[in-house]
């Protein structure tokens, strides 16, 4: 059985009950930097490392969310902000990574 992948935030999202991730990348200390807020936006628990599987097993180990769709979340926005990290590039949570790219001039030559 094949399945159509599909979302509506405005119809599945829910908020996980144990709050909130806010994600920076710290440049000066060269790491990944996780505050678990609360819904009186108070920030609970620090989670630092420069490795997104490392955090986000950190937070799981602890049991600092519940939800499947937030633990998704976080290694999906926890690995952008790896690569931010690894190629300077900035990163901004919720927002797509935008890289650099470099135009190449390609000179073509006919064959003789």
């Amino acid at each position: 059985q094949t399945l159509k992948s599909s979302y509506d935030p405005i119809k599945e999202w829910h908020p996980d009950p144990k709050g909130y991730c806010l994600i920076r990348i710290n440049r000066k200390k060269n790491i990944i930097e996780v505050g678990i807020a609360n819904y009186k936006h108070i920030i609970i628990k620090k989670i630092t490392g420069k490795y997104a599987s490392e955090i986000y097993h950190t937070i799981i180990r602890n049991n600092l969310i519940t939800k499947l769709e937030h633990a998704s979340y976080l290694g999906k926005e926890l690995y952008k902000a790896e690569l931010a990290l690894k190629y300077n590039i900035p990163y901004q949570q919720e927002f797509p990574l935008q890289f650099k790219t470099e135009k190449v001039k390609v000179r073509l030559q006919k064959e003789s």
